[in-house]
């Protein structure tokens, strides 16, 4: 049996009812539904204080994972997993990368980015609930069965990449 099937089994045999509607709120912490509101607004209050590099930052770092992730999974077209049943309804689009990890990798690479370079004294602080954040929404993929382990590391791997090309182009 592989690793990512052992982990989705570990996942399974660990469910709770506080556990399931704790991951299935904190999955929506990845979603483009809570992130795009999230990323207008804070891209509004970036050009209001006239921070224009960090408004492009997160504009194409974000918005760009967001395309990037989608494509990919297009191509991709891994099924998703059926070892264990969904705690949500599972999505109809390709399992890897994780669309949910990415986009909240590349978010919050970019808010902490932007905080380091803008407010320094609070990036400890933005570092800390960016890593928890990643961490969350991660697990919850796993937990909720939608994703394989194997997605979600995918899904952070492309969103850290595609925020380090960003920035470099930038």
């Amino acid at each position: 049996m592989s690793w990512d099937h052992q982990i989705l089994l570990f996942a399974a045999a660990h469910r709770s009812e506080g556990l399931d509607s704790f991951f299935r709120a904190m999955t929506w912490l990845g979603s483009l539904y809570v992130l795009t509101p999230l990323a207008v607004l804070i891209a509004a209050l970036l050009l209001h204080l006239q921070k224009r590099w960090e408004t492009l930052l997160l504009v194409v770092g974000f918005g760009g994972a967001a395309l990037l992730v989608h494509l990919v999974k297009a191509l991709l077209a891994r099924p998703r997993p059926a070892l264990v049943e969904p705690l949500i309804i599972l999505p109809t689009d390709g399992s890897f990368p994780s669309a949910h990890t990415t986009q909240i990798v590349a978010f919050a690479l970019c808010v902490a980015l932007i905080t380091r370079r803008t407010w320094p004294e609070w990036q400890f602080t933005t570092a800390m609930v960016a890593v928890a954040l990643i961490a969350v929404v991660a697990a919850s993929r796993v937990y909720l069965q939608v994703h394989y382990p194997s997605d979600v590391l995918g899904g952070i791997a492309l969103g850290i990449a595609w925020i380090a090309l960003a920035q470099k182009i930038l």
